[in-house]
């Protein structure tokens, strides 16, 4: 059976009529096979594991339970039926569908196996719609408009069974919101099963404090639960958890639901980014402290996270998203004595994976057994023993204790050039008295972020009011300084607090002096690239330095602050004891540029801030820390490159370019700049291929002389870059190789 076609039309007409509100409220209705999927893997584990007979249609109360010793959950009666199922995010009905399906193919087999009439099947059948289904099965759905769609997809099914389409009012359909606490009152039971695709809306606008208390395990301000935010009974330490997409908290409603019943079942579709975001290891934690059987079904088809190079190059989501999704499964048992994780997953395009879950068995698609460890939990296979090496190192954040986040300004088009009298007369047009905001607004903001404020304003910044302080500042024209931007690309910003949001703070301050040096991270890499996400600074550094799609910000560790060493030397091993912390941080410069320490660590590498080992022998340390300075003294400019002859009267960098061809850089169809090889041109820093980036941010415009001799002198610089790497490289292998070198020990996974 495939559903019918208009479970899926109420969704395409909002798509077509109002796509905002369909974008905001994350809807994006199920594949049926999807449904199916879930529904009948549900549907087995409560046969399997709570050993109820008949799955979704099993009529058994909580008096059986109650025989075996198991306490009756508070709210309920022992005449109370064990299964009782909730959609709390129903769409047009399509896990509804699926559900009343599997119900009647149990009702069905178990009215074949009592050997009664085939005649009397449908009277009993209306019977179980009309008088049990109606407790039995619950659905909530936040837009009215589509419980009446709701209603007539399960109509249709219905008639299919030989009832009229009327009995889908016997199924319980909610209007209102499940992430607030009025709609489950209305429900007053737990429910043992919860099933559905919840929202995709990363930006949720379900902001209430009844949830927001839950997902840290509390109502009404008592810890009664559990909360997202511990792992292992300690808080989560990051400045941002990113706990607040939608599909977490409908996650966090579903487990709640079965805290409170104390057994059941868990089916839901959701982003698949919580199975291995770093900061979501309290979720994790959680999850697999409670619950007996996980199975996780990963569909990928994240078009951000592409997988490795050994994947398929069409890999799509089983949604019209860039999300990756995964199906999941919880299940809690009486009385278990054990538990286990499961996991799979699938590439390809989407008809591809919609086959295949709709013809191969759950269990073989979920084979592979995970066993999460601390400290992160992760639901997907991981490398231990290499993970395992890893955290005896040193976190970088502990070697060098302050930090901050790189500067946001949330407007670099307006407060950051490559020109400074061209940024200058920018910000003198916002001086203007004469020039009405509305025109400012039309100019700079012509593509509003949010319908509640006017264009360009946000909650903390005001265009009105930003206008006014930078016609009170006297010393306007002096607030324009370097700043680090992209990879060996400096160029000028606005620095006041009137048009930067972020600053931050002293730590930034302090990169203005003369001995400012820091070095540039990030904690999570994208799986598919090389762990190259580490940089020197000695300057004012922008957000996006290394990877500039707003996702997670880059941290900087400044080797001083306001004179003094920002250092914990009690990491260090005695024969480093009175080493110069310059010397330390280049050291760690070549590390980090090590090729055999991103390679051996890359997983970690790639969800984690870096850690460090120091060699065993003070030569090893000189030696290594002798190839950073070098490396260092590059990156910023220090050292002198080979002088080069720039040529002049170049066209502007045209749409599309530059390109590669010949072992040359071309700017237009007709102009080579530069001669470049391979490796070269595909040097990358971050997400950043930084000789493509460096002109692509200048199309349009001709070069100067000057950005010319720049950008030729970046190519001198990455060639040295390559070479002094394969030094560092060369040294670590004389040595013994990174583990003898740095004093590793392997962990040997066959003991």
């Amino acid at each position: 059976m495939s559903i019918s076609p208009s479970a899926y039309r109420y969704e395409s007409e909002l798509a077509r009529l109002s796509p905002r509100a369909r974008r905001e409220r994350g809807v994006f209705y199920t594949p049926w096979e999807v449904a199916e999927a879930i529904v009948r893997q549900v549907d087995r584990r409560l046969k399997l594991d709570l050993h109820l007979p008949h799955g979704l249609a099993d009529g058994s109360t909580w008096e059986r339970f109650l025989r075996q010793g198991y306490k009756l959950p508070e709210g309920l009666k022992p005449t109370d039926l064990i299964v009782r199922i909730l959609e709390p995010s129903a769409g047009s009905g399509v896990f509804l569908v699926a559900a009343i399906r599997q119900i009647y193919q149990n009702f069905s087999q178990r009215h074949i196996a009592e050997h009664l009439p085939p005649s009397s099947l449908t009277a009993r059948w209306q019977a179980f719609v009309e008088e049990d289904l109606p407790d039995r099965l619950h659905a909530i759905e936040l837009l009215s408009d589509a419980i009446p769609a709701a209603r007539d997809t399960i109509g249709q099914f219905l008639e299919t069974t030989g009832l009229n389409s009327t009995a889908a009012e016997f199924v319980s359909l909610h209007c209102g919101n499940a992430l607030e606490p009025q709609i489950h009152s209305e429900l007053a039971q737990p429910a043992t099963v919860v099933i559905g695709n919840p929202p995709y809306a990363a930006a949720s606008t379900n902001t209430g404090e009844w949830i927001k208390e839950l997902l840290r395990g509390k109502i009404g301000g008592n810890q009664l639960y559990r909360s997202y935010f511990e792992s292992d009974g300690q808080p989560l330490k990051e400045r941002k958890l990113w706990l607040h997409d939608d599909y977490v908290k409908f996650l966090r409603i579903s487990q709640w639901h079965l805290e409170r019943a104390g057994l059941g079942v868990i089916g839901l579709v959701t982003n698949h980014g919580y199975l291995d975001n770093v900061t979501f290891r309290g979720l994790r934690f959680q999850l697999a402290d409670q619950f007996d059987r996980i199975e996780i079904l990963d569909l990928n088809g994240n078009s951000k996270k592409r997988g490795t190079s050994a994947r398929l190059s069409r890999d799509e989501s089983v949604f019209d998203i860039g999300q990756g999704v995964a199906l999941s499964l919880f299940s809690n048992f009486p009385r278990s004595t054990q538990k286990a994780i499961h996991y799979g997953e699938l590439w390809g395009p989407r008809s591809g994976k919609l086959r295949t879950m709709a013809t191969d068995d759950w269990e073989v698609l979920t084979s592979q057994k995970l066993s999460p460890s601390p400290p992160h939990y992760f639901f997907t296979p991981r490398g231990v023993d290499i993970s395992s090496e890893y955290q005896r190192g040193i976190p970088i954040t502990d070697l060098i204790p302050q930090s901050t986040s790189t500067v946001v300004t949330a407007r670099d088009a307006i407060v950051i050039d490559t020109d400074r009298e061209r940024l200058l007369a920018r910000i003198a047009e916002f001086r203007d008295i004469e020039i009405h905001d509305d025109a400012l607004r039309a100019k700079y903001f012509p593509r509003p972020r949010s319908g509640k404020y006017p264009p360009g304003d946000t909650r903390g910044w005001k265009l009105t009011k930003a206008r006014a302080a930078l016609r009170d500042d006297a010393a306007w024209q002096e607030r324009i300084i370097e700043c680090a931007y992209r990879p060996f690309d400096r160029r000028w910003v606005y620095w006041s607090p009137e048009m930067i949001d972020w600053p931050r703070g002293e730590v930034m301050q302090s990169m203005q002096s003369a001995d400012a040096l820091a070095l540039v991270v990030r904690r999570q890499m994208p799986p598919d690239r090389p762990c190259n996400f580490f940089l020197a600074t000695d300057t004012l550094t922008i957000d996006g330095i290394l990877r500039s799609d707003n996702r997670g910000n880059e941290t900087l560790l400044p080797m001083v602050l306001h004179g003094q060493e920002n250092l914990c030397r009690e990491y260090l091993p005695k024969h480093l004891a009175n080493v110069h912390v310059r010397e330390v941080f280049a050291y760690l410069y070549s590390l980090f540029q090590m090729s055999e320490y991103r390679t051996h660590f890359a997983e970690s590498l790639r969800i984690e801030y870096p850690r460090v080992f120091f060699p065993t022998t003070k030569a090893a340390f000189d030696e290594l820390a002798h190839l950073g300075e070098l490396l260092l003294s590059l990156h910023l400019r220090r050292s002198t490159t080979r002088k080069m002859t720039a040529p002049s009267d170049l066209p502007s960098v045209a749409s599309g370019y530059p390109k590669w061809q010949d072992n040359r850089v071309w700017i237009d169809r007709e102009t080579p700049l530069v001669k470049v090889d391979q490796a070269a041109w595909l040097f990358h820093i971050g997400s950043h291929q930084v000789l493509r980036k460096w002109l692509k941010d200048r199309r349009h415009t001709c070069l100067t002389t000057e950005e010319v001799a720049n950008y030729l002198a970046i190519v001198d610089l990455i060639g040295q870059t390559q070479s002094i790497v394969a030094q560092i490289d060369l040294a670590i292998k004389k040595l013994g190789g990174l583990h003898r070198a740095l004093g590793i020990e392997p962990i040997d996974s066959t003991t």
